[in-house]
């Protein structure tokens, strides 16, 4: 096989790759087989996932391009798991036939099929989305394809419609209305996830966040499917409305015109106690820190940003900790990963606003 490539080490995983790759952003799609070197992070915390917090069986890879996630996954965690990596282009098969070989995989398999038909056909425990753009239009056959408490990974990298600088795609695409504001990659994930609850109820499915997070350019959910209406109801549930005042800063739940959107927690606190960081990831300290700020993370919606609160105030940021430090003599807080400069309380927005000048001015 003469497969024309550079090859790159990512963790402790040989690939081969096109010459031409994605270095940030989501990229463009140059020639037929598509790599972005700054999804390692990604692929990082899909690793941990794997190697810690999540114990499924059978596997897919769904729109594997050069199969770096689930070769980088069979390759570095633990567990007794087998993947099938799939892409319906032939020379992408070929990339991953090649990475397979390169590191001597036993439990990881080639596919070359369009996902619908694949899922069609066969079930699994684990079902990973990864597409250019929006995921929605292959999350029903991805629903579909799942055992009665399989998990769902999926990657969104039209940001911008689900936080509201497009809204008019948003409502198209996922059925709800954005709007632009401090916390908007939030508000977005939260659409999201509200879109993919809402098409696992049409089917008699109940969506339990395990793990959905902002990072770089795209939005990242592992979801636990579970069957059943009840399941379902449940879920739905945990959709609801909010509203965001840009003069007062009020964040309202239940009300307004931003939504539907998932309002439960980002994640399953639980599960994500057990998470062990293993060793040589591609990201380790950045995957690190995650994981630290995501088990200490409240499940509060929505967070607020320092520099939304000073600006409203007109006066000037304090530093993180001495923040951090007030508001937790008043209630709970904590970091949020969605800006380093953010964080959470179960507090009021009148005691915030109290707390950030009584160490500001």
């Amino acid at each position: 096989m003469n497969l024309e490539g550079t090859s790159i080490v990512e963790g402790s995983t040989e690939l081969l790759v096109p010459l031409v790759i994605s270095e940030k952003g989501p990229g463009k799609v140059q020639g037929r087989v598509f790599f972005n070197r700054q999804m390692a992070f990604n692929r990082d915390v899909s690793v941990t996932m794997f190697h810690s917090v999540i114990r499924p069986r059978k596997c897919l890879d769904a729109m594997a391009a050069t199969g770096a996630r689930g070769i980088r996954i069979c390759k570095e965690a633990t567990g007794d798991f087998r993947f099938v990596i799939n892409d319906k282009d032939s020379l992408a098969c070929e990339y991953i036939g090649e990475n397979i070989r390169r590191n001597g995989l036993e439990n990881a398999e080639v596919s070359n099929a369009d996902l619908r038909c694949l899922l069609a056909d066969q079930v699994f425990d684990y079902v990973d989305l990864d597409p250019f753009g929006t995921p929605i239009p292959f999350v029903p056959a991805a629903l579909q394809g799942l055992t009665r408490k399989g998990i769902l990974a999926v990657t969104a990298t039209d940001t911008a419609s689900l936080s509201g600088t497009h809204p008019g795609k948003c409502r198209r695409r996922y059925m709800g209305n954005s709007q632009r504001n401090p916390f908007l990659h939030e508000s977005g994930l939260r659409i999201m996830i509200g879109t993919v609850v809402r098409m696992a109820a049409q089917l008699d499915k109940g969506v339990t966040p395990l793990l959905c997070y902002y990072a770089d350019h795209y939005f990242r959910l592992f979801l636990s499917i579970k069957d059943g209406a009840g399941a379902a109801d449940r879920s739905l549930e945990q959709l609801g409305m909010m509203s965001y005042d840009r003069n007062t800063g009020e964040r309202k739940i239940g009300e307004g015109k931003m939504g539907p959107m998932w309002l439960g927690p980002l994640m399953d606190h639980e599960a994500m106690s057990k998470a062990e960081v293993p060793e040589g990831l591609a990201c380790a300290e950045r995957t690190k820190q995650h994981f630290d700020i995501w088990k200490e993370e409240l499940d509060v919606p929505f967070y607020y940003e320092t520099n939304e609160i000073a600006s409203m105030l007109k006066l000037s940021p304090p530093g993180r900790d001495e923040l951090l430090a007030a508001m937790g003599g008043i209630g709970k807080v904590s970091r949020t990963n969605f800006s380093p400069t953010g964080f959470r309380t179960d507090r009021p927005l009148e005691e915030v606003l109290e707390t950030f000048r009584s160490i500001a001015l």
